[in-house]
């Protein structure tokens, strides 16, 4: 392999890696923010729970007055 040709393949490994690394951040950072996600949804339908409790009806029925999705 000519000069010119392995210093052209290293820099693509070098940027192949970086981009590998960028990638594996998004990944890490989009999976907090499911987990954010879900813990905030997990806290609603405590509240969601409470209300229909308090009001003596079914979560279903809070969720059509609230209109959210089932």
């Amino acid at each position: 392999m000519s000069r010119s040709m392995q210093e052209n393949y290293n820099k693509l490994v070098e940027v192949e890696t970086k981009l590998d690394q960028m990638l594996s951040e998004k990944k890490y950072v989009q999976v907090q923010l499911l987990h954010q996600y879900n813990d905030i949804k997990d806290a609603a339908q405590v509240v969601i729970n409470h209300i229909a409790n308090l009001e003596e009806t079914t979560i279903t029925e809070v969720h059509k007055r609230l209109q959210l999705k089932e």
